[in-house]
């Protein structure tokens, strides 16, 4: 690989660097009628880069020689205006083992996905169920001509049920998900999970249809998370952020003091968003989107920290070898506050909780709406029956301004970004949030 920088450079490349993915991945499913191993394999590449007359070229394979360079090389194209930050020479490894990892075969493994698809089955009247579980052991490695020589060594598992049922006229769909990168889930108590997917289904099944307005409402840590990931955090991506609203407001206040939103490469519990090192060999840092309710940093690749003029937040990312570097989050999440739920709950005399969303879409201009999977009306204080067929809606910035309590708790999961054709695993997360006024819509 060394090699390989050495003759871009030879060629007239100014900057070149080539980064190794190996992936050893198992996922399986079971379903209400079948078994399968729909993956269990290794998938391994290299992605060359190189920045020839201000302008990127890149060339990716499953195998890489010397000779690829010249294929980089007459990639190249564009206005000749690129331009990136550079870094100092580093040589790192990062290796984060699981605490925990009992030895299965992969028919060990099935068998246990079995056995939690038939508690399902035998807990909810079901008309469809499945469950998905996944397995990688990740291998990073990145050289660069600034002599950076990096790698990155981590495992994850995670597994997600979902359950489907038809009463009559009504349908009721729900999932739920739980993700590790310290132990091998499928030795962890799943009881509880289950229990969640049962509630949730039949509270849909029996749930109002609330009447459609602009109420007080609290969002749980996982509402609260996607709120901050797809409201916050996709407005914050350089890439998009460039025309969006988040940075022309960089500097201003836009929400209380105590609204802190944060990405950051650090994991927790809950979440698998691991990125010491970026697919640009930058390190990553906590970057504060949001710090005492003022719009403070965009989340930047090298070339975009060059534009804004602002250190790199190690957000330069890649799905795998062949797909090009995109600025993408890692785990973001709304900093704790110092209340509890119940001191929250009685401040709301007519209005939701919301504690599980499902789906939904936001605009470069800030506008955002979610569907609902599970949720409940409150009144003086007390939380009442559940909902069904609900969403919210609302401006991000009008929202933020809006926060008017924060909680001590805070929850983290793992979620699957999708950007262009790519999905990375990222961390959303955070306490419990009462925004004072929030539209809430129904339909029967």
């Amino acid at each position: 690989m060394w090699k390989l920088l050495k003759k871009a450079e030879e060629l007239g490349a100014t900057f070149a660097d080539v980064r190794k993915k190996r992936t050893e991945v198992i996922e399986l499913l079971s379903t209400e009628d079948r078994d399968e191993v729909r993956s269990n394999g290794i998938e391994e590449g290299y992605s060359l880069r190189v920045l020839y007359r201000k302008n990127w070229g890149y060339y990716s394979s499953p195998d890489m020689s010397i000779d690829d360079a010249n294929k980089a090389i007459s990639s190249s194209y564009g206005d000749e205006k690129v331009n990136i930050v550079y870094l100092p020479s580093k040589k790192d490894k990062v290796v984060l083992k699981p605490k925990k990892y009992v030895e299965m075969s992969v028919e060990e493994k099935l068998k246990a996905v079995r056995s939690i698809k038939n508690e399902i089955l035998s807990t909810i009247k079901a008309n469809n169920v499945s469950v998905i579980y996944t397995e990688s052991r990740i291998h990073d490695q990145y050289l660069s001509t600034e002599d950076r020589d990096l790698e990155v060594e981590y495992f994850t598992s995670g597994i997600i049920f979902m359950a489907g049922i038809q009463e009559g006229d009504k349908r009721a769909s729900a999932f739920v998900s739980k993700f590790s990168l310290s132990d091998l889930v499928l030795e962890q108590d799943y009881h509880e999970l289950v229990s969640t997917l049962k509630r949730r289904v039949e509270s849909q099944l029996k749930g109002i249809v609330p009447k459609g307005g602009e109420y007080p409402v609290i969002l749980a840590p996982e509402v609260t998370g996607v709120f901050a990931h797809e409201a916050i955090g996709h407005l914050a991506e350089a890439d998009v952020g460039i025309s969006g609203i988040l940075s022309k407001l960089r500097g201003k206040k836009i929400a209380p003091d105590n609204v802190n939103v944060v990405d950051s490469p650090s994991p927790k519990e809950g979440s698998v968003g691991f990125v010491p090192y970026d697919d640009e060999g930058v390190e990553g840092r906590d970057a504060y989107i949001i710090q005492k309710g003022v719009v403070k940093e965009i989340l930047t690749d090298r070339y975009y920290s060059a534009y804004f003029g602002q250190r790199p937040t190690g957000n330069a990312r890649a799905e795998d070898y062949r797909n090009p570097i995109l600025v993408r989050m890692r785990n973001t999440f709304i900093e704790t506050g110092d209340l509890t739920l119940e001191e929250m709950l009685q401040q709301v005399k007519d209005g939701f909780l919301f504690t599980s969303i499902v789906g939904g879409e936001t605009s470069p201009d800030g506008t955002f709406q979610f569907g609902i999977q599970e949720g409940y009306r409150i009144e003086r204080g007390e939380i009442k029956e559940p909902l069904r067929n609900t969403g919210i809606s609302g401006f991000t910035i009008e929202t933020l301004s809006r926060v008017k309590m924060i909680s001590k708790t805070f929850e983290m999961m793992t979620g699957f970004c999708g950007k262009g054709t790519q999905n990375v695993p990222v961390g959303i997360g955070g306490p419990y949030i009462l925004v004072d006024k929030m539209k809430v819509g129904g339909s029967a």
